[in-house]
């Protein structure tokens, strides 16, 4: 668009510093029109192939990683000239030259050599030329037995997938706020006219790319990149913040939130909350002000019901902890549990725990809280004995030593997960030998050591909605405190984990490492990890690798017949490494160049672990991936009349296989939407997309698209009704403009 070229000239995907490449590149790159890959790390020894994604599309890739892209034009290129004739069969070969180190340019030296060796009178011809000429000629000889790769090209630098924890964070947190940003503008621009924000999210979305550069994201930058990329951050965290708050507060201005026990009027705390727990780009906890029952509108952004526990802030009002009511659209009355009191810039606050059931998909729900005239029984949803938290699915002790657990047992079949003598969930310090490229790489471990002993916990809530036991820990000069929580109605495990980490790496000390484990009580495990579009199944080797917001281990009960899993999720972490019978997290890692100091201060990691049996698969830890890192969103609002109903939901996907991975507007047309969808399990599936008619009129005309918005032939789109219906091929990408 800058250069004025066209983008159907642009066919090559060109990479060649990058650590690693996931195995859905092909697909994506396919669905954007671009065919050829170059490349330099992470190849399989294959100087040409056609490299295949798993929906079996196809791009043609050149591995440089002999040379290089800073070769120097000498008589030397003959060489590689014949190795790669003697490889491929082919006789023309691609030779990248210059000085700098991501590309450069020619020197004169360069085209001096090139002018002279190509006055020879035998080989080399030399031309200079571009990617798109050489491709172009090679095409049409390539040979029938070319090879083809289908997997991942890794593994690259496992250090990386780690180093500089604070922008891998800053990295999640960003594609996590702008999907739910443009989720929201939607609905709000369709359904209200509120004005689509597309520049704004143009700007976030650049902003958030470009920190995803291969210096920058992998953790190998100087210091000074990443102070940079964490201004870039706050931009992204303020624009779509403001994007959320503005959708959603429109959005609970139009919803009728009269007949809930709550009255017209101004109440005392009007105002206050302004700013309260936004800074991460999530709608402040402002008060709407009510006079007596407080609306909150709950907000689900993902396209599937959903059951979860909420939390919200009251303020200056005086509501002791056993009269805290809360009721439902529906009518239906409970008690509220309290979490929290304290005070924000002069106002007082008390933060209201409850449980949100079969909340609409990309929909909403109004609540209400408000004070009972007489004490409210609670129901015993979440129960806490001791170090024994139990809800509906699970049961778990907390062993006092560990701080981690000492029993998880399923009760829906139950099934122990933690083996015998053994701890779930503990933490453990790792010393990597002194090495180069510390940000890179891992070095020799040459110190473990199980933090099993030496913690103190203490209960923090006891239900009933929300149980919580804090572990408290010093280890050298650090400071740990790990919650672990219980939630009602959720099959999962929850940690948060607050680190003051004052551990330093050098050249003389090596490198410390955090991680957490998760030793599991199964055999014969096997491993699968979510890469961009889907997952890949991978040896559970004891090797760092990485994945994003899910890992699963899935193998056979130590005790009995059957099998057993659990899936990890988490909120901000990328490295990972399996055995057949243990998942682990890497947290941190004190590398010591480029950046002598990259991890010293505060820390926080949020992650679940969520057993399950043998039915268990793909779709449902990428689901529990997604509500693990997208929770429902909460907006204060007055006591009014409205427009819109209590409840109501725009967008659900189904069958479950089907993910939904972004609405938008579309780029060029104002009137119409893009849906991009696609399948986790290998089963070519027909997606259904039922949309509410704020969003796309029943019956519009549906075509399905490129990445690039596009049309593409032979089609299968329809909308039949409120329902858009497309075929998706297994393991595909599917996007399709509506009206």
């Amino acid at each position: 668009e800058l250069l004025g070229i066209p983008i159907d000239s642009v066919k090559i995907d060109w990479e060649p510093d990058l650590f690693g490449h996931a195995r859905t590149v092909p697909s994506v790159l396919a669905r954007a029109g671009v065919v050829r890959y170059y490349f330099c790390r992470g190849g399989k020894g294959l100087r040409l192939f056609w490299w295949q994604g798993p929906d079996g599309s196809r791009v043609l890739a050149f591995d440089d990683g002999v040379l290089w892209y800073n070769g120097s034009i000498t008589p030397d290129m003959t060489r590689l000239l014949f190795e790669f004739e003697k490889a491929t069969g082919l006789k023309d070969y691609l030779f990248v030259y210059g000085v700098g180190d991501h590309g450069g340019g020619p020197t004169k030296g360069d085209l001096m050599a090139a002018r002279e060796m190509d006055s020879w009178p035998i080989f080399p011809n030399i031309r200079l030329s571009t990617t798109e000429e050489y491709f172009s000629a090679i095409e049409q000889k390539l040979p029938e037995d070319l090879p083809v790769v289908d997997d991942e090209l890794n593994f690259v630098f496992r250090g990386c997938y780690t180093s500089q924890s604070e922008i891998k964070r800053a990295n999640r947190i960003s594609e996590n706020r702008l999907v739910e940003a443009e989720v929201v503008a939607v609905v709000a621009h369709r359904l209200l006219g509120t004005a689509y924000p597309s520049q704004e999210l143009l700007s976030a979305w650049r902003n958030a790319m470009f920190n995803q550069f291969h210096d920058i994201l992998p953790g190998s930058g100087v210091h000074a990149t990443y102070e940079y990329a964490q201004g870039l951050f706050q931009e992204i965290l303020a624009k779509t913040g403001t994007i959320k708050t503005r959708s959603l507060r429109a959005l609970a201005a139009d919803v009728d939130t009269s007949g809930m026990d709550g009255g017209p009027g101004t109440g005392p705390g009007l105002g206050a909350g302004a700013g309260n727990e936004s800074a991460l780009g999530t709608v402040s906890d402002l008060s709407g002000g009510a006079v007596s029952a407080e609306p909150f509108l709950v907000f689900n952004p993902n396209p599937w019901e959903r059951d979860d526990v909420v939390s919200a802030k009251v303020w200056d009002k005086e509501i002791p902890e056993e009269c805290v009511l809360v009721r439902t659209a529906e009518g239906e009355e409970f008690a509220g549990q309290v979490l929290d009191k304290g005070n924000y810039w002069g106002h007082r606050f008390t933060t209201v725990a409850f449980p949100v059931r079969k909340l609409p998909p990309v929909g909403y729900r109004v609540y209400s809280i408000s004070r009972s005239y007489a004490p409210l029984t609670s129901p015993e949803s979440v129960r806490t004995d001791g170090g024994v938290m139990e809800n509906e699915f699970l049961k778990v002790e907390v062993d006092q030593g560990s701080g981690a657990l000492s029993s998880l047992v399923d009760k829906r079949t139950g099934y122990e997960f933690v083996p015998e003598g053994k701890r779930l969930g503990f933490l453990q310090w790792l010393l990597e030998a002194p090495h180069g490229m510390t940000a890179w790489e891992i070095g020799q471990i040459v110190e473990r050591l199980d933090l099993l002993q030496g913690a103190t916990t203490e209960v923090v809530h006891r239900g009933p909605y929300i149980a919580t036991i804090r572990a408290h820990r010093k280890f050298r000069d650090s400071r740990f405190a790990l919650d672990i929580s219980l939630k009602a109605g959720l099959p999962r495990v929850e940690f948060t984990l607050r680190v003051e980490w004052l551990e330093r790496g050098s050249p003389e000390y090596g490198v410390p490492m955090l991680r957490v484990v998760f030793p599991l009580a199964l055999r014969e495990g096997k491993a699968c990890f979510e890469i961009p579009f889907g997952y890949i199944e991978r040896p559970a080797d004891g090797e760092e690798v990485p994945a994003l917001k899910w890992v699963d281990l899935t193998g056979r009960r130590v005790k009995g017949r059957g099998v057993v899993g659990a899936t990890l999720v988490n909120d901000c972490k990328y490295g990972h490494s399996t055995t057949e019978e243990e998942i682990r997290l890497t947290l941190l890692r004190s590398s010591y160049d480029p950046d002598p100091l990259p991890e010293l201060g505060r820390h926080e990691v949020r992650f679940a672990i969520v057993p399950h049996g043998r039915d268990w698969n793909p779709s449902e830890a990428a689901r529990a991936g997604y509500e693990f890192n997208h929770p429902p969103e909460l907006v204060a609002t007055d006591v009014h009349e409205g427009d819109l109903p209590k409840e109501g939901g725009f967008i659900s996907v189904s069958p479950p296989n089907i993910l939904l991975s972004s609405i938008k507007k579309a780029e060029e047309d104002d009137d119409a939407l893009i849906v991009r969808l696609y399948e986790t399990e290998g089963k070519s599936t027909e997606a259904q997309v039922r949309l509410d008619p704020s969003l796309a009129k029943p019956n519009s005309s549906a075509v399905e698209v490129d990445l690039l918005e596009r049309p593409l032939p032979d089609g299968t789109a329809r909308m039949e009704g409120k329902v858009l219906k497309v075929q998706i091929p297994a393991f595909g990408i599917t996007t399709v403009k509506i009206g």
